[in-house]
């Protein structure tokens, strides 16, 4: 390749000039929309899950 693309430097597009970046999302996103996934309404409040201010595994468990 000895010159850069147009599309680059220019933004002038030749030929087929897709934004895939783009594309992607959208596929991901079509996706994500049909999956049968609970609404963070339905989970169980977890009050203890708000506070950071103790240390890991002041509950017990592993750290």
């Amino acid at each position: 390749m000895t010159e850069m693309p147009k599309r680059d430097t220019q933004g002038k597009c030749e030929g087929e000039c897709r934004d895939r970046v783009k594309e992607g999302e959208e596929e991901r996103q079509a996706k994500l929309s049909h999956e049968d996934v609970e609404s963070p309404e339905e989970y169980p409040n977890a009050p203890e899950a708000k506070k950071r201010n103790e240390p890991p595994g002041s509950l017990g468990g592993h750290v």
